[in-house]
């Protein structure tokens, strides 16, 4: 009976085994099956689009599962207004589609190169059309795609998409930034081209208004309009400009600001303009810049105060009262692979040698209110053969302008010298050697 109840209790066991591993196996044949392979398309294109003119279409394509598609078919379609001019891949490679039907395009990849890791961007078709010249304003042009594959997807609700641009004379109109990434104390331009297409048939010109909204006071201030071509400002934070653009003539405005020094690096500095006309407007921009800060600068803004350290063992203290506007400082080196050829007469490099200077607005600031402390750190190995009690920092105003003492240090501490100046230039470390050789005097 005990045999017979243990065989018994056994066979439970090895039941309940098998259960749970056909269970598990079960699961992770429905978790291959569904989430492995998850396609998904994206487009772009402009927002406006004048007619008879070119625009671009961008259809963007990736795999966000885990394993790769065995194939995919990419179908777009294009509006019935628009003629298709180019097809290519992303570095500008002819990709045409492999089915034209009508306004109908299909692209076939047998295994896509949009297999990737999870997330990771993939494979693009770049489309140029054109859109009628008799368009009338206000069509929306659509343009759909989507993607398919004969795998199981674990989701399907992303294979589709759509996007619009509106048909207006004023579809060439931009609004630009020059430059993607600027540091506190930059000045960034913007142009605004506000730009109207010829119609057959149409006005050739049109009254039109400008309306700019500026970012944050906090982060920059308007420096004023430049060219020929200016408009109004409202509470340094609003600018207007309206007239008459005729058909052809495009009309270029351009203003500068300048980035406060309180603007934290990561910030991302961004505004809109929006273009009116007749009963129609549309949206300039944005326009996008990126505020970063290098090691080895400090961004002050008005009556602040601060410590920065490059690598190279210079550490710049602005204290209270220094600054009484935004200003970047920063700290290089001045020669790295190389020891300077003119030194004070009788003296050695100490192998410690920089340039400082400060900005604001873009302009270069080199007086300050208050003495700027510099402390230079150094090791043994810094200052070989030198005389420890003769190391002086000393300053130039240039590559070929001779050396002249800084003073003496403020403070001299282990392995630290510390001295203060109102004014930036070329900085070295010098010292008199350990040594001293003399030649042998003779007699006649």
């Amino acid at each position: 009976m005990k045999n017979v109840a243990r065989t018994a209790s056994l066979v439970a066991v090895l039941s309940l085994g098998i259960a749970a591993v056909l269970l598990m196996l079960s699961s992770l044949s429905t978790w291959a099956a569904s989430g492995d392979v998850d396609l998904t398309v994206e487009l772009e294109a402009p927002a406006h689009v004048a007619p008879g003119s070119t625009f671009l279409v961008r259809i963007a394509y990736y795999n966000l599962g885990a394993e790769a598609a065995p194939d995919a078919q990419v179908t777009a379609t294009l509006p019935a207004e628009t003629q298709l001019i180019t097809s290519t891949d992303r570095w500008g490679v002819p990709l045409p589609p492999d089915v034209t039907d009508g306004n109908t395009l299909n692209w076939y990849f047998e295994r896509p190169d949009c297999y990737k890791p999870l997330n990771a961007c993939c494979g693009h078709i770049l489309l140029t059309l054109q859109a009628d010249e008799g368009v009338p304003e206000g069509t929306a042009l659509t343009t759909t795609a989507s993607i398919a594959t004969t795998a199981v997807e674990s989701d399907t609700t992303n294979n589709e998409s759509s996007v619009v641009s509106l048909v207006g004379p004023m579809a060439g109109s931009t609004k630009q930034v020059h430059a993607q990434s600027a540091m506190p104390g930059d000045v960034l331009t913007y142009t605004i081209t506000i730009s109207r297409a010829r119609q057959p048939g149409g006005n050739e010109w049109e009254w039109v208004t400008l309306t700019d909204t500026l970012p944050f006071s906090h982060q920059v201030r308007f420096l004023g309009w430049r060219g020929t071509v200016t408009g109004t400002t409202h509470d340094g934070q609003t600018l207007r400009w309206e007239g008459r653009v005729q058909a052809g003539e495009p009309v270029l405005l351009q203003y500068h600001l300048g980035v406060e020094g309180v603007v934290t690096p990561g910030t991302t500095i961004s505004n809109t303009a929006m273009l009116r006309w007749a009963e129609h407007q549309m949206q300039l921009g944005p326009a996008t810049t990126v505020i970063t800060l290098p090691h080895g600068a400090l961004a002050l803004g008005p009556n602040q105060y601060g410590q920065v350290y490059h690598r190279y063992g210079v550490t710049l203290t602005v204290p209270p009262g220094a600054v009484t506007d935004t200003t970047r400082f920063q700290i290089g080196p001045l020669f790295t692979d190389t020891i300077p050829t003119n030194p004070p007469p009788g003296l050695m490099f100490a192998y410690r040698a920089f340039e400082m200077n400060a900005f604001r607005f873009g302009d270069q600031v080199r007086q300050f209110n208050q003495p700027l402390t510099i402390t230079l750190n150094f090791t043994d190995t810094d200052a070989p053969g030198l005389k420890r009690e003769t190391l002086r920092l000393w300053t130039r105003s240039g590559p070929e302008g001779p050396w002249a003492t800084l003073g003496e240090p403020v403070r001299v501490m282990s392995g630290a010298l510390a001295f203060t100046t109102t004014h930036f230039s070329q900085f070295a470390l010098f010292g008199r050697g350990q040594y001293q050789t003399f030649l042998p005097l003779t007699t006649r």
